[in-house]
């Protein structure tokens, strides 16, 4: 009875590769802060190129905009890719975006810098679930994922609040420069360490819309754009909110940073649930943002009850991003991981881009108060979005074929 534990334990603990993994989840924080900074220095880029502040939440708007159009059919297009080369080439790319970004002095090169992240982005997401999946055995999907998305955390816990800092004393510029070095510094580190797989040729077969049809795709889809159109709606403009609430500019990073801390709380959530109770999980997060969304739309001239209502809201956003890849994965078509995973990478950009947009509607049109009850009313839909795919989508257990 003594000699079965241990065999259990080398056959579970075997195949992990964390070198690699942290490699991605690197990849990972880089993208997300090159994605969410401008929201942290929107004040202080508004300035430098004269345009107003909905006018550079633009810049978020085009970026994800490219991501949205463009993931699915990049990963279709770079399939036959090898993945260490093509991901690589993706964090080669995101340093040439920041550059130009750090050398713009006028707004059409900024948006110029940001289109090209944008369509880097679509590359990035479009395979980088697929690559990870393929990484470690069918059992530990949702944990290495948790595990990659750390880095999207990490860089809302540090990476924009410290952005936002060292914008605010020295620059905006700088921090664009300083994340172009980080990319290089990562393409050189993965091209070492992450392990080469071939590109996907199964599942070519299956067209885009095919994928999409699929009602589990289509419901993990559709739950992804609504849940977070609503929230970016919000987060866009999360600054002028909280300043509107009589938070002063120079408290704005420390919020940041509770922010993120809370997004960790929400991460650790999402990984101890992801592979035992995803609905449940999936439930308890879309329901806990609206809340919060609800909450941050009566806090009139409270900071504090704003700040504290936001950082429960990032909570809720970050176990939702790691939920809603590991359902996808678990959604698609046997031999259509890259292309399902790239469909949701845009589903969660057209949530983003559109968010942006119509928050610099409502934040024109209605203010900064505005905002937080509109994104309320959207990501409700992503509440029943998940109580819909009660059977396809969302289900409650993990089935026991994909462990």
């Amino acid at each position: 009875m003594t000699a079965t534990p241990p065999a259990e334990t080398a056959t579970t603990r075997a195949p992990f590769p964390m070198a690699g993994l942290l490699v991605v989840a690197a990849g990972t924080f880089l993208s997300v802060t090159t994605e969410m900074l401008p929201m942290g220095l929107l004040s202080s880029i508004s300035r430098d190129l004269d345009v107003s502040e909905p006018t550079v939440g633009l810049l978020v708007t085009g970026y994800a905009l490219m991501v949205a159009l463009f993931a699915a059919p990049l990963g279709r297009l770079t399939a036959r890719f090898p993945r260490r080369g093509l991901l690589v080439g993706a964090l080669v790319a995101y340093a040439a975006s920041n550059v130009i970004m750090a050398l713009s002095t006028v707004y059409p090169v900024a948006a110029a810098a940001r289109l090209l992240g944008g369509l880097t982005h679509g590359a990035f997401w479009a395979m980088v679930a697929g690559y990870v999946a393929r990484m470690v055995t069918p059992d530990r999907v949702g944990r290495a994922v948790t595990l990659v998305f750390t880095g999207g955390t990490v860089a809302i816990l540090l990476g924009v609040p410290a952005g936002t800092a060292l914008g605010v004393a020295v620059g905006w510029r700088a921090t664009f420069a300083v994340l172009a070095g980080i990319a290089l510094l990562l393409a050189a580190i993965g091209w070492r360490l992450l392990p080469d797989y071939p590109g996907e040729l199964s599942g070519q077969g299956m067209s885009l819309l095919r994928v999409l049809r699929t009602p589990s795709v289509a419901v993990v889809v559709v739950t992804t754009a609504v849940t977070m159109l609503g929230y970016f709606g919000f987060y866009t403009y999360i600054s002028p909110f909280l300043q509107s609430t009589g938070l002063s500019e120079a408290a704005l990073s420390p919020a940041l940073l509770g922010y993120g801390a809370a997004g960790a709380v929400g991460l650790l959530a999402a990984g101890l649930l992801v592979d035992k109770r995803p609905r449940f999980a999936m439930l308890a997060g879309t329901v806990t943002l609206t809340a919060a969304l609800i909450v941050l739309s009566v806090s009139g001239h409270s900071p504090a009850l704003a700040v504290a209502a936001a950082a429960v809201a990032g909570m809720a956003l970050n176990a939702l991003a790691t939920l809603v890849q590991a359902a996808i994965l678990r959604a698609a078509p046997a031999g259509a991981a890259d292309t399902a995973a790239a469909l949701n990478a845009s589903a969660f950009n057209v949530g983003i881009g559109g968010g942006a947009l119509v928050g610099g509607l409502v934040l024109a049109g209605w203010g900064p108060g505005a905002l937080p009850l509109v994104a309320a009313l959207l990501t409700c839909a992503g509440v029943c979005g998940v109580a819909y795919g009660r059977r396809e989508g969302f289900p409650a257990t993990v089935p026991s074929s994909a462990g």
